[in-house]
């Protein structure tokens, strides 16, 4: 069930603005919409009447006699799930309309990359999984979000190209519709970590931000104007394929000097060979942080060379789009101190200073709850914008 194309406009806008604020009083609604205090009213009353909205007392507002009501989304409204392809392992979860976990599940497939034909199998299999720890079914769902690394078009449906997957380029979305029987929608993995932010997190009051993600790879979430920004081609953000040294190391795009070359878990692990005895890579990393934060000098290096690119690239971030914060997330930045020292350096000595106050670098370790609430926030921001495509559509006409 999608209700959302049917709202009208100022219903679409008060939804959203509901959605952020979590609970508020209709009057309260009124500047930020920049509507009349009718218009809101009746904007909510069609809230009400899809049973999108529901009222509640606010209890935490002193004084004696009736406490003012509040507005607030249903949670039963209606429900998404979300996934997250890794390496080696797919989440899913579902979600509420709230955003609100339900229920996850988790399954692994082989390392590297894989056919979309098992994926969709295994995505398939691992969200049954997680609808077993709901009362809901495939049929209950309103979306599905998905997100995977590499170049991915999240209009067409079409992965250009995946660390992840090897028979790219190949559209996963209609892949994935074809087995779930639902609305597919499909992102880069590192825009599901800016709506997870825009939608939950740090970013929820901000309007604009960006979001770094640092891991088996690098990725780039940018928000603007309290919207996510992909490009003309969807490919707007590919902050890992920043150049930051010419014919330097090897990337796994193909191409050599990329920043990701230089700061994701595969760029660590092909150096913690001088530090460390050879093994699994993700045991070669956790001896190189274990080293480094005892103070052996090979490996602090190692995590110190890491932070200067890092820092290096996000000066050049600031001097392009100069965002008032940047949050940092990912699996790697579990280890932010050993690269703060060198992040904050070298940013605040390669970005344009003027006479204001600079850039805020906020860290927020979310572990796996970012890709499951990420995914969630892809499904849910959607149907969020098909609400406005049906509202300007009817406009329009």
């Amino acid at each position: 069930m999608n209700p959302h194309p049917d709202l009208s406009s100022s219903a679409a806008r008060a939804l959203s603005e509901i959605r952020r604020r979590g609970a508020v009083a209709r009057v309260d609604l009124v500047g930020p919409l920049d509507l009349s205090f009718a218009t809101v009213s009746a904007a909510t009353t069609e809230l009400m009447e899809a049973a999108l909205i529901e009222e509640t007392p606010d209890t935490a507002a002193p004084g004696r006699g009736r406490p003012r009501t509040l507005l607030r989304l249903r949670p039963d409204a209606l429900h998404v799930a979300g996934a997250k392809l890794n390496d080696g392992f797919i989440t899913v979860a579902v979600l509420d309309f709230c955003g609100d976990v339900l229920a996850t599940a988790s399954t692994d497939v082989p390392k590297g990359r894989i056919a979309t034909a098992l994926l969709v199998e295994q995505l398939d299999r691992t969200l049954h999984a997680a609808l077993r720890g709901t009362a809901l079914e495939k049929g209950d769902l309103a979306a599905f979000g998905f997100g995977l690394p590499g170049f991915v078009e999240t209009e067409s449906g079409l992965c250009r190209w995946s660390p992840l997957l090897s028979d790219a380029p190949v559209n996963v979305r209609d892949a994935l519709s074809a087995r779930l029987s639902c609305p597919v929608v499909i992102d880069n993995d590192a825009n599901l970590a800016a709506l997870a932010e825009l939608w939950f997190g740090k970013g929820r009051h901000e309007t604009d931000f960006l979001v770094v993600t640092v891991e088996h790879g690098v990725g780039l979430g940018i928000v603007l104007d309290g919207a996510l920004f992909r490009g003309a081609r969807g490919l707007g953000a590919e902050f890992a394929h920043m150049k930051v040294q010419i014919d330097g190391a090897l990337c796994r795009c193909g191409q050599r000097g990329c920043l990701e070359a230089y700061v994701a878990d595969y760029a660590l692990a092909r150096e913690a060979g001088l530090a460390v005895e050879p093994g699994d890579r993700d045991a070669m990393l956790e001896a190189l942080a274990r080293q480094a934060t005892e103070g052996h000098e090979i490996s602090a290096s190692i995590y110190r060379r890491a932070g200067r690119m890092l820092g290096l690239g996000l000066a050049n971030l600031v001097n392009i789009l100069d965002p008032p914060l940047i949050i940092l997330s990912g699996e790697t930045i579990r280890h932010h101190h050993l690269l703060a020292e060198e992040i904050e350096r070298t940013l605040r000595a390669n970005a344009l200073s003027i006479d204001r106050p600079p850039v805020r670098l906020s860290v927020h370790r979310w572990g796996d709850q970012l890709w499951a609430h990420g995914a969630g926030a892809l499904a849910l921001d959607r149907l969020a914008m098909a609400a406005g495509d049906g509202a300007e559509a009817r406009q329009a006409g």
